[in-house]
């Protein structure tokens, strides 16, 4: 199975690589990302392969706080609307058990989990992990990762909260400046985890932006749309493939090992509620390709058709000649008169 991440993780990233010397456009195509990419922030692509982006990239500009050079350029707008989430929590130690329960939405590798400090009673470590099997020793994503932790802090605390320390795993890669100005506190190395340290105290007090109501909003967005338990089985996997089809991982198989059950599993529980997975697929796709093709300045069709999960151009012509008996271009123009003709 491939492991997602939220494009939205590109944030910032072409700038700062023309800013170190990299041609980002290339980099991102030795590591098969598409530029397109860049625009889409709620497309899905591969997460080892931005880690490796990230790695490359470091390495190439001569830049060895890339990571953290990265995290001063994002803000937790990244994260969507789990930002909103967060920022709306009660207090701090809600908006991290929101994270850890939500954190999926941007990628389901990412792990987040509070562990009172061995020795210390009053100290508590936001540990970041990756659960990504045999995933190489890579320090930038770890470094990007504690960066946004911070960010996420600053946002949610407005100056109340404030962290202690930042523990990274491995050694100092940059000029301790950069730690210290990204992190805003001290730093130490070559830990037994990636974890961002605080008061215990911290976690309960009240914080500024709190507003139950968008709070509710948001995370009844988030389970609307992302997998609320008392939702349809049908309503969750059509969601779901409407988030994977760009990555070209909308098969049974993607979106079975997901929710990690068996394909069988899933076609059994769709059709407990009449449905079957091959049609629900081929209806989002035209749903989408209309969609498409009513914007005026809709993407080339290589790119829709890689934006509706086919795997090349002529088996978009197909399937839209068996929808509507013509070709997208034809679709497109009836589409646009049906609207000028509308009062």
């Amino acid at each position: 199975m491939t492991i997602l991440v939220r494009a939205a993780a590109l944030q910032g990233y072409a700038e700062l690589a023309r800013a170190c010397g990299v041609d980002p456009l290339r980099a991102m195509q030795r590591v098969r990302l598409s530029q397109f990419n860049l625009k889409d922030v709620d497309s899905l692509i591969p997460y080892v392969a931005f880690i490796n982006l990230l790695e490359q990239t470091a390495q190439k500009s001569g830049c060895a706080d890339f990571g953290l050079r990265l995290a001063q350029a994002q803000g937790i707008g990244v994260l969507g609307q789990l930002a909103v989430l967060f920022q709306h929590a009660s207090n701090a130690g809600e908006a991290l058990t929101l994270a850890s329960r939500y954190i999926f939405v941007h990628s389901p590798a990412v792990q987040l989990e509070v562990r009172p400090v061995v020795n210390h009673s009053g100290l508590v470590d936001i540990v970041f992990s990756l659960a990504i099997p045999n995933l190489p020793r890579r320090v930038q994503i770890l470094e990007l990762s504690l960066g946004l932790i911070i960010n996420g802090i600053r946002a949610v605390g407005q100056g109340a909260v404030q962290p202690r320390l930042v523990v990274f795993p491995h050694e100092r890669q940059g000029p301790l400046r950069s730690y210290t100005q990204t992190m805003g506190c001290d730093c130490a190395f070559d830990g037994p985890c990636a974890a961002v340290r605080m008061d215990a105290a911290a976690l309960t007090q009240p914080l500024p932006a709190h507003n139950p109501q968008l709070r509710a909003f948001a995370q009844q967005y988030l389970d609307h749309h992302f997998g609320d338990p008392a939702q349809h089985f049908g309503d969750r996997i059509r969601n779901m493939v409407r988030r994977f089809l760009s990555s070209g991982m909308g098969n049974q198989r993607d979106i079975a090992s997901a929710l990690s059950i068996h394909t069988r599993t899933l076609q059994r529980r769709l059709a407990a509620e009449g449905l079957c997975f091959e049609d629900m697929v081929d209806a989002i796709r035209k749903e989408q390709l209309e969609d498409l093709l009513k914007n005026t300045r809709h993407p080339p069709m290589m790119q829709m058709a890689m934006m509706l999960g086919y795997s090349d151009q002529p088996n978009l012509y197909r399937s839209c000649r068996r929808w509507y008996q013509c070709t997208p271009s034809a679709l497109r123009k009836r589409l646009l008169d049906a609207t000028d003709s509308m009062p």
